[in-house]
């Protein structure tokens, strides 16, 4: 694993270079620079629409009581997508708008999750929702029904002078 990450750190920025100066030699240096700078507006843009889809589809799953779980990594997975395409370059760019459509983000999610749960001692918690109206239970212990009666309180000053 840690092989993996040494090989993106110094692998990345050396095909971004040269995918920059290939490019750039075809179309010209500012044509390549405008549109390094157009795919990061063109990624703030869809990252502010889908996200903000994203959020109201976790607002309403929260509404009904229930955990917005495939939602909230969706939303992890655009905030990925939205920075590779903010780190300037071409490869980025194209990892960056792929992971925008749904379908893949949905199945390299999913990808990543059955990795992580083969490789052991990674555990997803679920909790179980509560229907509509009825309080959220905390903790996953047993509930225990029970009554109660209030009791009044006592003044302070009869319970001195019973102690007298």
């Amino acid at each position: 694993m840690g092989f993996l990450v040494l090989l993106v750190i110094l692998g990345l920025p050396i095909i971004e270079i040269w995918l920059m100066i290939e490019i750039g030699s075809n179309i010209g240096a500012l044509p390549t620079v405008a549109l390094i700078l157009a795919t990061a507006g063109f990624g703030v843009l869809l990252f502010r629409i889908q996200g903000m889809a994203t959020l109201a589809r976790v607002q309403e799953h929260l509404d009904r009581g229930e955990t917005p779980v495939g939602e909230l990594l969706s939303g992890l997975g655009l905030l990925v997508a939205g920075l590779l395409l903010l780190i300037p370059g071409f490869m980025t760019d194209a990892l960056g708008l792929i992971l925008f459509i749904p379908p893949v983000r949905r199945l390299l999610i999913g990808a990543i999750l059955a990795w992580a749960m083969a490789r052991g001692g990674t555990r997803i918690w679920a909790s179980r929702s509560t229907g509509p109206g009825q309080p959220a239970r905390s903790g996953s212990g047993p509930v225990i029904d029970g009554d109660f009666e209030e009791v009044p309180e006592e003044d302070p000053k009869q319970l001195d002078d019973e102690r007298r």
